[in-house]
């Protein structure tokens, strides 16, 4: 009786244990989610301004080719909808609309710098080319900062499913992003 009550004892121990174990796991993934979300936003935002930038680069004479107010509109969109987001409380629908925002602002990006690549002296303007190249840059750096981030949301979401405290679905989750198409 006394091995059998040791034994139970030991038992519950090890799963404290090991409970414990789960919940700093699951803090540091949640920390680590929470950072490079905010990394990533930050790239996202500075994505934006270098578009608000290249649309005031391009000169009067290409606006009938672009529409510069249009471009400014939709890039002024997903800033707005990116800053409506809570690094530590990311919900699922306000990514999802930002995502959406965002590929539409990538789209028209993409259309306005291949239009550009078609005219020799706009191709060739210092300011666009800077623009042009500081958005590559920045398509890189959210490509890294979101490979990160998912790479953590799905690690976090992996530990919380195999534990005992991940039974009841959460709202404070952390959603994986895909914002290129």
């Amino acid at each position: 009786m006394e091995y059998l009550c040791l034994l139970f004892a030991v038992v519950a121990f090890w799963q404290l244990g090991l409970r414990y174990h789960r919940a700093q796991r699951l803090k540091e993934l949640s920390q680590r989610s929470t950072a490079e979300f905010g990394e990533l936003k930050r790239q996202l935002t500075n994505r934006h301004v270098i578009v608000t930038h290249l649309a005031d680069s391009i000169p009067q004479s290409f606006d009938p080719k672009f529409e510069r107010q249009k471009l400014r509109e939709i890039s002024q969109t997903a800033e707005d909808s990116l800053s409506t987001i809570d690094p530590r409380k990311p919900s699922a629908e306000k990514i999802r609309e930002f995502v959406c925002r965002e590929r539409e602002l990538l789209h028209v990006t993409r259309e306005l710098v291949n239009s550009i690549k078609t005219e020799d002296d706009l191709s060739r303007a210092h300011l666009v080319t800077s623009c042009i190249e500081g958005l590559d840059r920045a398509n890189a750096q959210i490509g890294d900062h979101t490979s990160i981030y998912n790479t953590s949301a799905i690690a976090y979401q992996s530990v919380k499913r195999a534990s005992f405290l991940g039974q009841r679905k959460r709202k404070d989750e952390f959603t994986i992003f895909d914002i290129q198409d």
